[in-house]
């Protein structure tokens, strides 16, 4: 016969990639992700209804109270600023300690010494920590400097982050341990762990403020 009802093979590579699109499709994981994906988009049909059936004087209550938020975001970043939030400054005196922890509702300090190898590791990240996180004074003090500050807080080793909330200190970073324990652990690191204790919010400097009551 010159035509042959029968359907010749796939040749090596196509019955391979048949092979391999067949096996996506039916791969655990990306039916979860499938899954995920419709959850999201019913979800957001859902928010796209619900601004569907506001009247006009519902929509303007909550442009409103957004002008508002972003207003007091404005003022309080202002004022972060104007305190010397998102840098990293070194304290000049003790007066100067305790001003900065006492008029800043988060604090870290960095315990430090030039010649510590360690001490340069870690203020290369609080550098850009405290550059994306305004919310949040992070500040250094020279125990060579300063020697009194040390003795007076009990610092025995260096690096040390005292962490200060609401003028009062409840955690010390003592080393590196907390971080991993070695020396190439990276800024997202050190913001979780910072993260952790409550000193950075991770969802965003505002992330409180930007939410709909």
């Amino acid at each position: 016969m010159l035509f042959s009802s029968r359907v010749p093979p796939l040749p090596y590579q196509a019955r391979h990639l048949h092979s391999a699109f067949t096996f996506t499709m039916t791969n655990p994981s990306e039916q979860a992700l499938l899954q995920i994906a419709q959850q999201i988009e019913r979800a957001v049909d859902e928010e796209i209804d619900r601004i569907d059936q506001m009247d006009d004087d519902e929509i303007f209550a909550i442009r409103q109270r957004r002008m508002k938020q972003l207003k007091e975001v404005q003022a309080r970043r202002d004022e972060w600023l104007r305190k010397g939030h998102g840098q990293y400054l070194e304290v000049a005196s003790p007066k100067e300690f305790f001003d900065n922890v006492q008029s800043s509702e988060r604090v870290v300090v960095h315990f430090m010494r030039r010649s510590t190898p360690r001490c340069e590791v870690i203020e290369r990240h609080l550098r850009a920590i405290a550059h994306d996180h305004f919310e949040t004074r992070f500040c250094y003090v020279d125990v060579e400097r300063i020697p009194s500050l040390p003795e007076r807080f009990n610092v025995m080793m260096l690096p040390t982050l005292m962490l200060v909330e609401r003028g009062n200190t409840f955690h010390s970073i003592i080393g590196f341990d907390e971080f991993g324990g070695s020396d190439d652990f990276t800024t997202e690191t050190a913001t979780q762990v910072l993260s952790h204790y409550g000193m950075v919010n991770d969802k965003g400097m505002f992330a409180a403020d930007q939410n709909d009551e």
